[in-house]
């Protein structure tokens, strides 16, 4: 019995893998290329801590050195944030869409700071 089940196992393995493997040769439609990028440097931007364009505009709240917050107002197409960090990583926020309420954005970089904040947008 334990033969058959072990059989059973290894026939839906490869069944799996090969179905995976076919979606992953699958095209996927092409998306938008992002707009220019907009940017906030830390210490930079002090006098203003925003960006603006035709499709949304943020404004940075608060920021806590190793973390940023704020609000975007999309008014159309995407948006999304890409927060890099003095140690060389960085972490990047999902595409936000337009709607009538602000969105709550941040960004954070554990155990270092943020260097500077891309704003990204699309369609």
């Amino acid at each position: 019995m334990s033969g058959c089940i072990a059989r059973k196992i290894a026939t839906f393995g490869v069944t799996a893998a090969a179905t995976l493997g076919a979606l992953g040769a699958t095209t996927l439609p092409a998306t938008a290329e992002p707009a220019a990028d907009q940017t906030i440097i830390a210490g930079a931007n002090a006098a203003s801590p925003s960006v603006a364009t035709a499709s949304y505009h943020c404004v940075i709240t608060a920021n806590y050195g190793w973390r940023w917050e704020g609000y975007c107002n999309v008014y159309s197409g995407e948006m999304r944030t890409i927060t890099y960090c003095a140690d060389g990583s960085h972490t990047t926020g999902l595409w936000i869409g337009a709607r009538p309420e602000a969105w709550d954005v941040w960004g954070n970089c554990p155990g270092s700071t943020w260097t500077r904040i891309v704003f990204q947008s699309r369609g």
